[in-house]
């Protein structure tokens, strides 16, 4: 009996391995999207179609064969399964057969055809991996990128792109650029809750196949945002997490209903104490497009904003504050001077403490007070217009505008106590005389006048909170022709237009007990009021500023693609303005206006172009190359807040070449290339104050050089193990001697000059080397756990140019040690009825509760000593539920 059985077994087992059984998905290829309904056929007319998550399975027999993928709108996939193969993942992206709205508008790369560096982060990818960290953070386990907490506050993070900080690289949500017109930066907690509406997150690493007419230099990071051709759906989520992270959502895609028209919403509100002491944060999103196909046009309306406060810590600490037996580990020397603060923790914030505000109040509370809050709101409103006018041309019109109004706050003056918190009762005490003046403690342009308003039962603060306002109205134009000479070649022409005016303004914001501030400064406060001198809550102080900038440009694309080959040319010109009106300036005498800078204009191009080459379906090598005449940002044209024009500005100027090799197997894909960019002109700050923060001052010749090689891969082992890896190896050194030199109010004479050099020196602010590892383990459908490991290394403190002078010139800045979290994210979801799906998700962050360091500012030893740094965050946790119907 036990032979019958036997030969059965091996019949059956001959009969499996004959046969060619292949299961996979079918996705749009630019937007990432699964197609329901595709029908793949194969044999002699036979067929399957895809689910409704595009998934499909099918037995060729055993001589194997080619199938064939059809779906509306897209272009025709085949491919030659070889007999007896087995094929548990496969995936097949769809080309749109015709002019697409998303390629032609949001600057997206396509595999296997754009010849760059990029990264895509899947939708599935940021729900199972993000937890309540900000979405930059999920990018560390993309080659090149360096993204960090900094002090923890929520929203506060900052990305590092191959050496390149977030001001240079490009921030788009739908194609749509946001990153800040002053200064360059990117606010991302005014983006909040933009991960629930998020299709996939494309990071472009280089120069990028971005046409925009104001280019960036590390790379973009390009948000894409669920629309009209994402399924039908609605999603309710909890969550819960340490330090009462608290966070509820709700997101709703209509997908196409009656008529073409479609509406995606989205909703969330958030609260959350702070891992680190009194980073608390309150923080709602909103977002709502409404979308209407119809003919050939596709119109688009939608709004997104997250009003939020949270608060911050931006000052760095010495690493003696936060663990003595750490610094002394990493070499420190530890500073015992008495009153100095020692071992206070990684969760230590100076920035906050305690007052009670009992003046006339005898029952009044002890209550926290938080030097350092951040409140804002920035809505963003963008009306799209596709117009597909025939089958090889059409034509893309996006008006965008933001308006934002908010401010973050500041003590003129801090007194802390032996914690090393602010000692807010004796702020308190002696702005209300509880505590009597003495002079010492005074700042010597803060002097007692009692007198100043004529009541001497008012009091003057010593110590007040103020904040620095900023209002600003944003609107841009992105107009884009597309044009399909023939099967081979594609041209794109358009306009890149930017209005930004931006009104800055500090503000007394809390007296803290006193009734006035006295300012005895010789510089004018109030122009209607030239001697003034008592400021109450609310009024303006120290600076008010209305700050314009004018940017436009053209650009043309040609794209080539025959065959195997593919290739791109992009150019652009463009044209950068800005002016500044200051209101503390007396008015000019002659004509009556308020003083102010003039336009000052800086007109910047760019030329590149590459190709990508497939030595068949699935091996492919890629160039590209590039020059970019760069105009400086606004902040590097005037000093800090004032009237003064940096002299002798020139553009940055940058060059970049890369190359690449890809290999696109459905079960393993992996890829590598090298890069060099050459920087010149570089900006850099020095420490200049105009009295209330520092500014850069333009350092003409200032040149920096960044290469490196970059790996990626993932490997499908079987159904339900997946590896994914990065490599990055990165040299970014400074290359240059220089001297920046500081002129007056006006511009007219130089008042100081530094002399330093940086040949050789490493740059600072991003880890040099970054490795990554992660293995999704899914054992039964609907479970999964994720396990990642993150590495970095070659991680120099950032510095200051004027820190190089003399004997330590070319002196190279404190290195930060190594290190690595490791992170753990699983969970279950489970469907029913064919429609509904619930699931559970936890993320474990940092589960070994490491001890390390992300940011570093360099000291006067150039060690462990007098570095002050910003520590990474211990073990965290989030728990989430879900509901899809």
């Amino acid at each position: 009996m036990k032979y019958i059985f036997l030969l059965l077994s091996l019949c059956f087992s001959a009969e499996i391995i004959s046969q060619t059984i292949i299961k996979g998905t079918v996705k749009d290829a630019i937007t990432g999207e699964s197609l329901p309904g595709a029908a793949i056929i194969y044999g002699d007319g036979k067929g399957v179609t895809t689910d409704l998550d595009g998934k499909f399975q099918l037995d060729l027999g055993e001589n194997g064969g080619k199938i064939t993928v059809k779906f509306i709108g897209y272009k025709d996939y085949e491919q030659e399964i070889k007999a007896r193969a087995r094929l548990s993942n496969l995936e097949i992206e769809l080309q749109p057969s015709e002019l697409n709205e998303i390629e032609i508008i949001a600057d997206i790369a396509i595999d296997r055809k754009t010849p760059v560096a990029f990264s895509d982060v899947s939708a599935i990818k940021i729900r199972e991996e993000l937890g309540t960290q900000d979405l930059p953070l999920i990018l560390n386990s993309t080659p090149g990128v360096y993204a960090t907490q900094s002090g923890g506050g929520d929203g506060d993070s900052r990305v590092n792109i191959r050496g390149f900080n977030q001001r240079n690289v490009a921030v788009m949500v739908d194609g749509i650029p946001m990153n800040d017109m002053e200064n360059g930066q990117v606010y991302w907690s005014n983006w909040f809750g933009l991960d629930n509406v998020t299709q996939k997150v494309q990071v472009q690493r280089g120069l990028g196949a971005s046409k925009l007419a104001i280019p960036a230099i590390g790379g973009s990071i390009n948000i894409l945002s669920q629309g009209i051709e994402s399924k039908r759906n609605i999603v309710v989520s909890s969550e819960v997490g340490n330090n009462l992270n608290l966070r509820n959502s709700i997101g709703i895609n209509s997908g196409v209903i009656g008529r073409g028209f479609g509406v995606t919403a989205a909703f969330s509100y958030r609260r959350n104490d702070g891992w680190v002491d009194q980073l608390g944060s309150r923080q709602m999103f909103y977002f709502l497009k409404l979308q209407k196909q119809w003919n050939r046009h596709s119109v688009s309306l939608s709004v997104m904003g997250s009003p939020q406060e949270h608060y911050q810590r931006l000052g760095r600490q010495r690493i003696q504050v936060f663990d003595t037996t750490y610094a002394k580990d990493l070499g420190a020397t530890i500073d015992r001077t008495p009153g100095l603060i020692l071992n206070q923790g990684l969760r230590y914030n100076g920035d906050w403490g305690y007052v009670t505000r009992d003046r006339g109040d005898d029952n009044a509370q002890e209550e926290v007070l938080n030097a350092r809050k951040n409140y804002y709101h920035k809505p963003i409103f963008n009306l799209k217009h596709f117009w597909k006018i025939n089958s090889n041309l059409a034509l893309s019109n996006i008006v965008y505008a933001s308006f934002g109004n908010g401010g973050g706050t500041r003590l003129n003056n801090i007194q802390r106590n032996a914690q090393g918190q602010l000692d807010g009762d004796f702020m308190y005490g002696r702005n209300t005389r509880v505590i009597p003046p003495a002079l010492p403690f005074l700042p010597p342009t803060y002097p007692y006048n009692l007198t100043a308003v004529n009541d001497t039962s008012q009091y003057e603060s010593d110590y007040y909170v103020q904040s620095s306002i900023n209002r600003h109205s944003w609107y841009g134009l992105l107009s884009t022709l597309n044009y399909k000479i023939n099967s081979n070649l594609d041209v794109t022409a358009g306009i890149d237009a930017r209005y930004y005016q931006v009104e800055n303004y500090q503000v007394v914001y809390d007296l803290l007990g006193g009734d006035y501030v006295y300012i005895n400064d010789s510089q004018v406060l109030d122009a209607n009021n030239p001697t003034r001198k008592v400021f109450r809550e609310g009024d303006k102080i120290n600076y008010h500023i209305n700050s314009f900038v004018r940017q436009g440009g053209l650009f043309l694309l040609g794209e080539y693609e025959k065959n195997d080959w593919t290739a791109f040319v992009n150019v652009t010109g463009s044209i950068n303005s800005y002016n500044r009106i200051s209101y503390f300036a007396l008015k000019d005498t002659t004509t009556n206006d308020w003083q102010q800078t003039g336009w000052q204009t800086f007109p910047g191009y760019t030329a590149k172009g590459g190709f990508k080459y497939r030595f068949n379906p699935r091996h492919s090598v890629y160039f590209n190359t590039g020059f970019l005449s760069r105009a400086q940002l606004m902040s590097n044209v005037f000093a800090g807040r004032t009237l003064s024009v940096n002299r002798n500005v020139e553009n940055e100027m940058i060059s970049s070449v890369e190359m690449g090799y890809v290999i696109n197997n459905p079960d393993f894909r992996p890829a590598v290339n090298v890069y060099y960019t050459n920087w010149r002109n570089r900006p850099v700050t020095v420490p200049i104050t105009d009295g209330t923060e520092n500014y850069n001052a333009f350092v003409p010749g200032m040149q920096a050089i960044h290469y490196g090689i970059e790996f990626e891969a993932e490997y499908k082992v079987n159904k339900q193990i997946t590896i994914d890896g990065v490599v990055s190896l990165g040299d970014w050194r400074w290359n240059s001697e220089a001297t920046a030199y500081i002129f007056n109010e006006i511009g007219t004479a130089i008042l100081d000059s530094l002399s330093f050099d940086t040949k050789g020196v490493r740059v600072g602010d991003a880890a040099q080397t970054q490795f990554s590892l992660g293995v999704r383990y899914e054992p039964v459908k609907g479970f999964y756990i994720k396990p990642r490991i993150t590495y970095f290394d070659n991680n120099f403190a950032d510095f200051s140019p004027e820190e190089l002078q003399g004997d330590n010139g070319g002196r190279q800045s404190w290195k930060m040690p190594a290190y690595y979290m490791l992170d753990i994210n699983m969970g279950y979801s489970y469907t029913f009825n064919k429609k509904y799906r619930a699931g559970i998700r936890l993320n474990l962050i940092n589960v070994t509760d490491q001890m390390f360091i992300t940011d570093a500012t360099n000291g006067a030893t150039f060690d462990a000593s007098t570095a002050e740094v910003f520590m990474g965050q211990g073990f965290r946790w989030n728990v989430g539920l879900n509901f899809n119907f």
